[in-house]
């Protein structure tokens, strides 16, 4: 149950002290306009994934509530002012998808982009049932805005995300996921990448069936890669994220803490990759909710999963680079019921006497006081037995792509929650349901969600989603081992409540959505050359508060 003790909070984490760690230099970040849909969820799903057309100005976000394609004319900024308020015109996919292949049980859309050109946009469509093959939805883009439907290609199962390798060539992340839990008889769908050929109106699915050998996947095993016990790859891998670049995929395989390398041309994976862990022996981490304070610290055998979601590409000095956002992710699937359901958390409340699952961290040797989730890392391979587990990593890394694979050259360590603590420190680590301070501190802290990169004046910058504290972290990454942040911006109103978003528990306030903008989920840069104003901009769609922020560079 949750209390609003905002004063208290600040009177607590003011007294903090924070040393400041922002670039003194360097371009920032500012909200200019703004679109809403008049809807919000505490559970998130509204605006989710958006892309831009520039050769028309128009944007396109998916509703993941009303189920609709909004548009957005970005022709009206003039770059004169701020807090344009944006109107936007809504597509029922559904029903143009329904004229087209009425046998198609449409589901869910869930993520959509735009050729280089500017002249297709492509949707994912998920099938009403979790094991049916997808679609991506292919449209032709007027200059109006206007879209209009030319064909349906089948893909993998549960197709999570969309992206252009070229103007002919689409690929999507197949997650697959297993959502009537585990048992006999119950279908895990194979997650895959599946290469869409628009010419043909054709469509090939890759899967990882070539992991299942029991050589092959012990050395992902050996290379840290997690896979669920007695499980095979093929099915156990959910890929989550694409970026693409110089002919290969990079797949995020979110659950598996790995990074897949596809060869676009070949149609074949040539790896797959640990992301790594976060070390909290060595990198401080505030993983206690109790002390409503920014109170970070080290713990002996604690390790971060980093768990990639989103992931960009970006090339520097002839070599290609990943960036990834380290969010994490839990499995929570099927029926207590029936017996199928599975959740991979280890909830261990120290104030009751519980200590982590190796027994290493105590209620006596740590302090805490609080509840704190960690990974159950005997239900899987890969991970070493007598180390504690953390989900995500709070954290963005940089790995540089090679010929024997990825090598890991910065990653941002305890920045986030250290910055956002400095520049809200009221609100340091809220949730994206409420404004409590500290509240995720025992989970997944302010948890890095998307990614993506661009240019500015010749310089390279990656922009961090922060799913559950809100915000856009700004990083310099043109050094890639050298990155600095230079700005992070959070235009969430954490003081307001949305009049009609309360949820009570025992006739107290347990959820509710703030004002501004909240639960970030979609970025797209937009460069200089681009944009209606004339000015880098990056675009920002928020899942909970059901908003888009157009956000100029400058």
């Amino acid at each position: 149950m949750r209390r609003i003790m905002k004063s208290a909070c600040v009177l607590v984490l003011a007294a903090a002290a924070v040393s400041p760690a922002f670039a003194s230099e360097g371009p920032t970040l500012h909200k200019s306009a703004s679109y809403s849909s008049g809807q919000y969820n505490v559970d998130g799903g509204v605006m989710e994934i958006i892309a831009y057309n520039k050769a028309t100005g128009w944007a396109y976000s998916v509703n993941g509530q009303s189920g609709l394609l909004t548009a957005l004319d970005l022709n009206v900024l003039t770059g004169n002012g701020s807090g344009i308020v944006l109107t936007g015109d809504d597509y029922d996919i559904k029903s143009m998808v329904s004229e087209v292949e009425p046998g198609f049980a449409y589901g869910d859309m869930t993520s959509v982009a735009v050729s280089p050109d500017g002249s297709h946009l492509a949707i994912a469509l998920q099938d009403e049932a979790y094991d049916k093959t997808g679609r991506v939805a292919i449209f032709s883009c007027a200059p109006d805005g206007s879209i209009s439907l030319e064909s349906l290609i089948e893909c993998g199962v549960q197709p999570d995300m969309v992206t252009f390798v070229d103007n002919v060539t689409v690929l999507t992340a197949d997650e697959g996921e297993p959502r009537m839990g585990y048992g006999d008889g119950i279908v895990d769908p194979a997650g895959s990448v599946s290469i869409i050929n628009l010419d043909e109106a054709s469509s090939s699915v890759v899967g990882f069936e070539a992991f299942d050998v029991p050589e092959a996947r012990q050395a992902l095993v050996d290379d840290g890669v997690i896979i669920m016990k007695d499980r095979l790859p093929s099915a156990d891998f959910e890929p989550e994220y694409i970026a693409v670049s110089g002919g290969k995929a990079y797949v995020t395989l979110q659950e598996a803490n790995a990074i897949a390398v596809l060869d676009i041309a070949s149609k074949s994976f040539d790896g797959i990759h640990s992301a790594g862990y976060e070390d909290y022996s060595k990198t401080p981490v505030d993983i206690d909710k109790k002390d409503e304070a920014y109170a970070p610290r080290t713990y002996d055998g604690l390790m971060g999963i980093r768990m990639p979601d989103g992931i960009s590409a970006f090339t520097s000095d002839g070599k290609t680079y990943l960036v990834t956002a380290n969010e994490g992710d839990a499995r929570e699937w099927g029926d207590e019921d029936d017996g199928s359901f599975y959740l991979s958390e280890d909830e261990r409340d120290f104030g009751d006497g519980d200590t982590s699952p190796t027994g290493r961290i105590t209620a006596a040797s740590s302090g805490l006081d609080g509840k704190v989730v960690f990974f159950k890392a005997a239900d899987f391979d890969g991970l070493d037995p007598d180390k504690d587990f953390l989900f995500g990593g709070r954290t963005f890394t940089i790995y540089e792509v090679g010929s024997d694979g990825l090598s890991e050259v910065y990653s941002s360590q305890d920045d986030f929650e250290r910055l956002t603590a400095e520049r809200h420190p009221a609100f340091y680590n809220a949730s994206n349901d409420n404004a409590l301070i500290d509240d995720r501190s025992g989970k997944k802290g302010p948890e890095p969600e998307s990614v993506t990169t661009g240019m500015i004046d010749g310089r390279t910058y990656a922009f961090i989603a922060l799913e559950r504290t809100g915000g856009v972290m700004m990083y310099d990454v043109t050094d890639p081992a050298q990155a600095v942040c230079v700005d992070h911006l959070n235009p969430r109103d954490f003081l307001s409540i949305i009049e009609g978003s309360e949820e009570y528990d025992d006739g107290e306030l347990d959820k509710w959505v703030t004002g501004g903008d909240v639960a970030p989920e979609g970025l797209c840069f937009i460069a200089a050359g681009d944009s209606p104003t004339g000015r880098p901009a990056l675009l920002v769609a928020n899942e909970v508060s059901g908003t888009v922020a157009f956000c100029e560079i400058y």
